[in-house]
């Protein structure tokens, strides 16, 4: 692994216990009003206490420096905050989808303290459903696509040459994948 591709894991480690809690928290207050929609009507302030303990972890990533991580955070708030308003119904399916989103950024964070790479491009199955669900949100695998850009580039060595439009599609396609990988 490179300097261009490390992530430095000091300032995560020393907020990752209040990640937790506030994330646990989350779960929580979700497992809360999931249990009271069960019991009659739902009350929506065990939403709001779950988008709030979900922004509070997304302001730690912010200041940590995970923005593909902080991207994932917010289209999930976002989804919570369609939720509280009604636009969403709270059916067992969003319920459940909150869950498991919320139990991926505790996974995709304690990865990164064992030595996993930061790529949070593994975590967009899991955004496009979030943002499918949403409905109606525009959204892009480069959402989560954050990549250093102060790492200057090599010098070109050889002078480019003149490709066919075929040949030059291919390679793109083939220069494209590798880079996102």
């Amino acid at each position: 692994m490179n300097a261009a591709v490390e992530f430095d894991v000091g300032p995560l480690t020393w907020v990752k216990g209040e990640i937790d809690l506030a994330l646990g928290r989350a779960a929580a207050s979700l497992d809360q009003f999931s249990a009271s929609a069960a019991a009659g009507p739902a009350d929506s302030t065990r939403i709001r206490f779950c988008r709030t303990h979900l922004h509070q972890v997304q302001g730690a990533l912010t200041i940590v420096g995970l923005d593909g991580v902080t991207q994932f955070a917010e289209a999930l708030e976002a989804l919570l905050e369609t939720i509280e308003t009604g636009e969403k119904p709270a059916d067992e399916a969003s319920i459940t989808l909150v869950r498991e989103a919320l139990g991926a950024i505790g996974l995709y964070l304690g990865g990164l303290i064992n030595g996993q790479p930061n790529q949070p491009l593994r975590l967009l199955p899991l955004y496009r459903k979030i943002q499918d669900a949403r409905g109606g949100a525009r959204w892009s695998a480069v959402d989560l696509f954050f990549p250093d850009l102060s790492v200057r580039p090599p010098r070109q060595v050889a002078p480019a040459r003149n490709l066919g439009h075929a040949e030059r599609s291919r390679l793109l396609r083939r220069e494209r994948g590798r880079f996102e990988r």
